[in-house]
């Protein structure tokens, strides 16, 4: 089986499956929002975390170790303004998750 079939293969069941469907959706959405949010994110920040989800009122970035994300949280108060007044999201909180590296 060719890959071109393969992958028209995943494609269609995709989107036979609604949830499925819903969840890369949404995975989509908050990608596009974190790469137009990063050029934007103060100077020190920049690039050391990414948008991973938005719940409700609260935004979820992840960093990859304890001092990017101690330095998030420091800005936390500015991103939250950017994301509310550059994309009308309604956040109130910024939660800040390390990345757990494989074993």
């Amino acid at each position: 089986m060719s890959r071109t079939k393969k992958l028209q293969s995943l494609n269609e069941r995709i989107a036979q499956d609604k949830g499925l469907s819903a969840l890369i959706k949404r995975a989509n959405q908050i990608a596009d929002v974190n790469n137009r949010l990063q050029p934007m994110l103060p100077a020190p920040v920049k690039g050391l975390c990414r948008l991973t989800n938005i719940r409700r009122e609260m935004a979820v970035f992840t960093c990859e170790n304890q001092a990017a994300a101690a330095k998030v949280r420091m800005f936390s108060r500015d991103i939250l303004q950017i994301m509310q007044k550059e994309f009308k999201i309604s956040v109130k909180k910024l939660r800040v998750v390390v990345e757990q590296s494989p074993q």
